[in-house]
């Protein structure tokens, strides 16, 4: 290869980079602003002074504010499902990994403070496909409720749940988190996200389990005894 070549390769790698950086400075601020502001409220201007940029940068990389909307939750959303398929694949029993799974989901979204802001800022049940705005929510949400349902049409197999319908109890489950979620920021997300999980846990199983499962559930979860 030439040095001019070399050359002009490098320069492409270098520009890849840079756009990269500001995509992602972008999608951090934009997470704020829509967390801070909802979607309809929120103006590009203040995403670009949020990330640092100006206004032709930023739609330089990405067009529109439905673009922005779009790639934040495509971003996160990709995050978290690539975590719970992640707990799905180890060889572990349904229990174990509906627990696994509830407290995974339940950290990452209040990890990700901004994100959950702009799900919560919405006002849509998360139970709810049809209720939500863009294509990728739609599709995490979709598979989530799937996921959850496989779980717990297993744990009704196993003999630990109560025989009820796995797609209600999958809902259920995430109406649950949302209005959790929902009260630890309304709280000032002072609480031990832990000590939350926990909380969570201890009302899934109680809602689900069979009572002479009650027990050895808790147990696995590491909640103690049944109070």
């Amino acid at each position: 290869m030439s040095t001019t070549a070399s050359f002009a390769k490098a320069q492409e790698s270098l520009r890849g980079k840079k756009r990269e950086l500001y995509r992602e400075a972008i999608l951090d601020a934009a997470e704020r602003v829509f967390g801070e502001e909802g979607y309809e409220a929120t103006k590009v201007q203040r995403i670009a002074a949020e990330a640092g940029v100006s206004l032709t940068t930023l739609y330089s990389v990405l067009q529109s504010k439905w673009e922005i909307y779009r790639a934040v939750h495509r971003r996160r959303l990709s995050e978290v499902m690539g975590l719970a398929q992640g707990i799905v694949q180890e060889d572990m029993s349904s229990l174990d990994t509906l627990i696994a799974g509830t407290r995974m989901q339940l950290a990452f979204f209040m990890e990700h403070r901004d994100f959950t802001k702009m799900q919560l800022k919405e006002v849509t049940a998360w139970s709810t496909i049809g209720l939500l705005r863009s294509p990728e929510q739609i599709e995490a949400l979709g598979a989530g409720l799937q996921l959850f349902a496989d779980l717990f049409r297993q744990g009704v197999k196993d003999g630990y749940l109560i025989d009820d319908d796995p797609d209600l109890m999958s809902r259920m489950v995430i109406a649950s988190q949302q209005v959790r979620l929902g009260m630890w920021m309304d709280r000032g997300c002072k609480e031990d996200p832990d000590r939350v999980a926990d909380a969570a846990l201890r009302h899934l199983l109680r809602s689900f389990c069979k009572t002479e499962r009650l027990a050895s559930s808790f147990a696995a979860a590491g909640l103690g005894d049944v109070p």
